[in-house]
């Protein structure tokens, strides 16, 4: 079962409470006769694998909590294969069932009237665009537009604009669009037709047609609230230190044969393999191969004749398959064939070719054959986003179609939602065949722009057709660093104290009345009688939702992890409490005072499982500064900062080691904020000590000194110590804010004997470096 990760958490936090907060005095629009509410908006903007749909499905539930009247939910996608994945995953047995609490899920085409009556928990409805999307729905053939012959009065579609309660109340409908990219103004239309409370568009990359941007517009008019608040922005820094993307893409052009190529991925992935097989990853890595399908290999402008013999033929996905089963012994039922390859029935393809062609048809037997290589045309499966992907074979040339940066998001989820301490286990490797270099320099460019859009954390090494391709570094010798984690202990009793004070408002009818001017929206959004003015009217009780809810909705919001130490098992959290209230108030004061609680009297240890083992690095040959005394080589890619620190550091000839982002050694912060995880710059081993070091811009070093410089406790016959130091350039005082003085020298950042914070000023890189490893006893 999948819990969401913090980031998650916040971004659906963030869509639910912006819901909540909208219908509490909606915009409307039309007449005063006629008044119509304009839809609640929000766009999801979340790069590749951070989990759009765990993200909408939680948002969605909460949501549904706070309505009184249950909500019907529309959730749709382009392709029919995301409709099905998220039906499976959303569904009773689905890794995120869990997430949309008590509620039904069906088919669109299962939709019932009778259910939306009778039933009093929230319905899910799935279903492609293509279910829908007809201009002309009069004379469609599409079977939501069909009568149902249980009641032959009204179509489907009818009764989902209706979408009557048992007491005659219309439902609120929330829209879900999955894959948002693809709506169409036509979609658009047919969407605002069913007059939806809300519209949740999820996208990597969010374009809105003009119909439903112009909506949008209206409302930001109305409400008077920024273009930014119709967006949710998820951390996608967040996401990759969760683990969620590879690390690094590595991007290497060819000019060479189709087998040349082939060959140095295949070795690579023999080799990437053996890592996969010691970190205990036990699913095979895979390989991709995007080529044209139906042309001669070598010219995209002669057709493959299917009319002859398979050996014979000279089409793409033919060649490769043959190459990898002739000349590297690849067996043949771990290869699948996914494209529109042409056959003749009297020169049938080999039983062990095992082509898929009919597309999503064809996608579930696909999927379930697991297949370790895949040959696609010219782009990947929608939908199929497999973690296992790692290296992929893409011809370019000839002056092919085939769109290189548009593959790259498919290959960036990380297996395990963890990043290994071999550098090729967090790596996405393409491999490139060009005709011209001109060709591998513009897709660097489109490469680049497609990164810093869609995943702006990704490192990208480029290797251009006749340069060496990066290498994987050894550390010279096995050194490792203690673990680290929360001690919550000490918080226990002072949290248990403050939820035993808490007011039991169960039965409370005054302290937990809703206050405002909200309006009562199930009453008016699309009724089916002419709306009349008198029917939008102010209430005083606003929705009720359990002081459970408000509580760890609260929490959450400010430190997700305060809740493991703040039970609400008593009773009296079943308490029904009105937005807006002074009981709602009392929630959110004892939310903040347990989690103020929470860092108050929480600290970091060292944690004796689990240490970090140095790995393997991968560099970039050009650009390797060599070391003497560090564990690897050497190290590219260093800003002048660090190159100086490192210069210096060298000369005191101890073991150190450029500590990698992500893949290297984190430290669980335990302070409030967006990061979760600080990797200091550099590792240095000092007898039984270990110093982490992070040189830092003085732009950083405020948030950095406040959040980052710790300190780790050391357990009774604890091997080793744990030490964090901070150096920057410039002069710096400490208190009461760090404040730069000068630009001369640098300073040194470290804790006293009394943890307070101390700023220690050197006149050059070598003071700095002897301060950064004088560590007291």
């Amino acid at each position: 079962m999948i819990e969401l990760l913090g980031f998650q958490r916040r971004a659906s936090d963030k869509i639910a409470d912006r819901y909540a907060d909208y219908w509490a005095d909606p915009a409307l629009a039309g007449s005063q006769k006629n008044p119509r509410a304009l839809p609640f908006f929000q766009s999801l903007a979340s790069i590749t694998a951070s989990g759009k749909t765990v993200i909408l499905a939680a948002a969605v539930a909460d949501i549904a909590e706070g309505l009184q009247t249950k909500p019907v939910i529309l959730w749709l996608s382009h392709g029919k294969v995301v409709v099905e994945q998220s039906y499976a995953n959303l569904d009773e047995g689905g890794r995120y069932h869990h997430l949309l609490g008590d509620c039904e899920l069906h088919a669109l085409a299962e939709y019932d009237k009778s259910d939306v009556e009778t039933t009093t928990r929230p319905l899910i409805y799935f279903a492609t665009v293509g279910t829908f999307n007809r201009k002309d729905k009069e004379e469609g053939s599409l079977l939501i537009y069909k009568c149902d012959i249980d009641y032959t009065d009204q179509s489907t579609w009818d009764a989902l604009k209706d979408r009557l309660d048992g007491h005659g109340q219309r439902r609120p409908l929330i829209v879900v669009y999955d894959e948002a990219h693809n709506l169409s103004d036509q979609q658009s239309d047919l969407l605002l037709e069913l007059e939806p409370q809300a519209l949740l568009m999820a996208s990597a990359t969010m374009r809105l047609p003009a119909r439903l941007a112009a909506e949008m517009q209206e409302l930001v008019n109305k409400t008077g609230r920024p273009d930014d608040w119709l967006v949710t922005q998820v951390n996608a820094r967040a996401v990759a230190d969760a683990g969620l993307v590879k690390s690094t893409l590595v991007l290497a052009g060819y000019r060479a044969p189709m087998e040349e190529t082939l060959d140095q991925m295949l070795e690579d992935l023999v080799e990437a393999t053996a890592d996969a097989e010691a970190a205990g990853i036990t699913d095979p890595l895979k390989a991709v191969y995007v080529c044209l399908t139906n042309i001669v290999e070598g010219n995209a402008f002669q057709t493959d004749d299917p009319k002859q013999p398979f050996s014979e033929r000279q089409a793409p996905p033919i060649v490769i398959w043959r190459y990898l089963v002739e000349h590297h012994g690849v067996d043949p039922d771990s290869i699948a064939v996914y494209c529109s390859l042409k056959f003749d029935r009297n020169y049938p393809a080999p039983d062990t070719f095992h082509l898929f062609k009919d597309g999503d048809k064809d996608y579930t037997n696909f999927i379930a054959g697991n297949y370790q290589h895949v040959i696609f045309n010219k782009t990947l499966q929608e939908g199929w986003d497999d973690p296992m992907a790692y290296f992929a074979y893409v011809d370019k040339s000839m002056d092919s179609q085939v769109q290189v940066e548009q593959i790259i998001g498919r290959l960036l989820r990380q297996p395990n939602r963890q990043h290994y301490t071999a550098e090729r286990l967090n790596t996405a490797a393409f491999y490139v065949r060009v005709d011209r270099n001109a060709v591998f320099d513009e897709l660097i460019q489109d490469v680049e722009h497609k990164l810093k859009a869609d995943a702006p954390t990704v490192k990208l090494v480029a290797k251009s057709p006749g340069k060496d391709k990066p290498v994987e570094l050894e550390p010279s010798e096995r050194r490792q660093v203690p673990g680290t984690g929360y001690d919550t202990t000490g918080a226990v009793a002072p949290i248990a104290q403050m939820l035993a004070q808490f007011t039991d408002y169960r039965g409370d009818v005054v302290n937990t009345e809703g206050s405002g001017a909200r309006r009562t929206v199930t009453q008016t959004v699309g009724a089916v009688e002419t709306v009349v003015e008198s029917q939008w009217e102010a209430f005083k009780r606003s929705n009720v939702v359990t002081a459970r809810w408000l509580f760890t909705r609260e929490v959450r919001r400010l430190f997700q992890n305060a809740l493991g130490v703040a039970p609400t098992s008593d009773p009296k959290f079943n308490a029904m409490i009105g937005f807006g209230s002074s009981a709602h108030a009392h929630v959110q004061t004892l939310a903040h005072q347990v989690v103020d609680a929470y860092f108050e009297n929480i600290y970091l240890k060292q944690r004796k499982p689990d240490p970090y083992v140095v790995g393997t690095q991968l560099v970039r040959v050009d650009d390797l500064i060599p070391y003497k005394y560090s564990l690897h080589e050497g190290y590219d890619g260093m800003n002048k900062l660090e190159r100086a620190f490192a210069t210096e550091l060298d000369k005191k000839e101890l073991p150190w080691v450029r500590n990698p982002s992500r893949s290297g050694y984190g430290i669980p912060l335990a302070t409030p904020g967006a990061t979760s995880t600080f990797y200091p710059d550099f590792l240095v081993w000092q007898g039984t000590d270990v110093i982490a070091v992070d040189t830092t811009g003085g732009h950083l070093l405020p948030d950095k000194a406040a959040r980052k410089l710790l300190t780790i406790y050391t357990p009774v016959g604890a091997a080793a110590r744990i030490v964090i130091k901070f150096v920057s350039e410039g002069s710096w005082q400490a208190d009461p804010a760090p404040t730069r003085t000068s630009g001369d020298g640098y300073t040194v950042w470290e804790l006293s004997p009394n943890q307070e914070r101390k700023a220690v000023h050197v006149s050059d890189m070598a003071e700095a470096v002897a301060r950064a490893l004088n560590v007291p006893d």
